[in-house]
């Protein structure tokens, strides 16, 4: 089946490409429908006159999808600032690359929902941020504090104790101050305890008392967060309790010894966890390549940090699902790539056609796929431009 013949309209697709040619999307972008013209407005590729054009079209949904592209000039985005559709203004309150005077423009919007994202913006400028944290409306002030770059004067503004959002979106951010965490994790309600276990800067003297917690679940947070410490993780891996061993086996900090201890696991679960860990050493790889359980072989084949023999090795397995880590694997390099193309199973092929590493060879041979899926994942991945220009028609 030809290109021509695979029968879904690749132009969302194409348009919404970020290796699709600037010209290209511009094409795509003035000439096609409003999902057409919708598509191209979220490009972080797309020209900057295309997007100062879109964000004046007709259809809301266009205007909203330009106003949260980061890529969206300063002057269309204080236009859409004062876009009647408060979403679209939601957008740009949110949006990166929105400039100081709109944001703070925006903090005092009518809509509620507006100011929400202006609160969760990490670039509102301080004294606005403050203003919000005291913002009659409970939404903004919770917005306030997942705001990662909120200040503490913020943060303690915009915090009420007795309410539990407030408390679980401040043990979520890893901008609470260590004195705030110390009180959240003795909190009575679970979730919050959770929260500050699964918080990337949670300190090591924290983590050794969440991992004793009386809730299991916060317990594995613990064991698998980075900074956990080490005598916990080790001492874990040897324990009668298989979701703790799982916990640490996907640690990336877990060391070696317990790793390769971990994969020879008796349950696939541990065993699965430790396949898809980073920091998996060699000698466990090995072990897990040979794995009965085809859930482990696939986590492996997922996995960046493994070696490229064994993910060749993997690319023959006679499960699907294990193929198809492999054709997302970041790291699979072309001459795999190319083998994979010709794969049975449509699913792998359309992973392969949208891979930033297949070669240019590998997306021209798939360009004859008989699949529309994989016609379709050409056309939305594929960063080759004749490739693109023959999808194009």
């Amino acid at each position: 089946m030809s290109t021509a013949e695979a029968g879904a309209d690749l132009r969302p697709s194409l348009a919404a490409n970020p290796y699709t040619p600037a010209e290209l999307i511009e094409r795509l972008g003035l000439a096609g429908s409003a999902e057409v013209r919708a598509a191209a407005a979220t490009n972080p590729s797309a020209a900057p006159g295309l997007l100062t054009e879109l964000a004046v079209d007709a259809d809301d949904a266009v205007r909203r999808y330009v106003a949260g592209n980061a890529s969206c000039p300063p002057q269309p985005l204080a236009k859409l600032a004062d876009d009647e559709i408060a979403q679209i203004r939601v957008e740009v309150a949110a949006s990166p690359a929105a400039p100081a005077g709109v944001i703070e423009k925006l903090a005092s919007d009518a809509d509620k929902s507006v100011r929400a994202a202006v609160a969760g913006n990490p670039r509102c400028p301080r004294p606005r941020l403050l203003e919000l944290a005291t913002d009659p409306e409970a939404r903004v002030r919770h917005c306030v504090l997942q705001n990662a770059e909120a200040a503490p004067d913020a943060l303690a503004s915009a915090y009420d104790p007795d309410d539990f959002m407030s408390r679980l979106f401040l043990a979520r951010n890893p901008a609470a101050a260590v004195v705030s965490l110390e009180v959240l994790v003795n909190d009575p309600d679970i979730p919050i305890r959770l929260a500050v276990a699964r918080n990337r800067l949670a300190s090591p003297v924290l983590l050794r008392r969440l991992a004793r917690d009386a809730d299991e679940t916060v317990q594995t947070a613990a064991l698998r967060h980075p900074s956990c410490p080490r005598p916990l993780v080790i001492h874990a891996a040897s324990l009668n309790d298989q979701a703790l061993r799982r916990a640490v086996a996907g640690n990336p900090m877990c060391p070696p010894a317990e790793l390769y201890q971990l994969a020879a696991d008796s349950a696939a679960a541990v065993r699965r966890a430790a396949a898809g860990n980073p920091s998996v050493p060699g000698t466990a790889a090995s072990l897990l390549a040979g794995d009965a359980n085809a859930g482990v072989r696939a986590a492996l084949a997922g996995n960046p940090s493994v070696p490229s023999p064994l993910i060749a090795a993997l690319a023959s397995d006679d499960e699907t699902r294990v193929r198809h880590r492999i054709a997302f694997n970041g790291t699979a390099g072309p001459a795999l790539l190319a083998q994979l193309a010709y794969d049975g199973e449509p699913n792998v092929r359309a992973g392969i056609a949208r891979h930033r590493a297949a070669a240019a060879a590998t997306h021209r041979h798939l360009l004859a796929d008989p699949a529309a899926s994989v016609i379709e994942s050409l056309a939305f991945g594929s960063r080759h431009e004749d490739v693109l220009a023959a999808l194009a028609g």
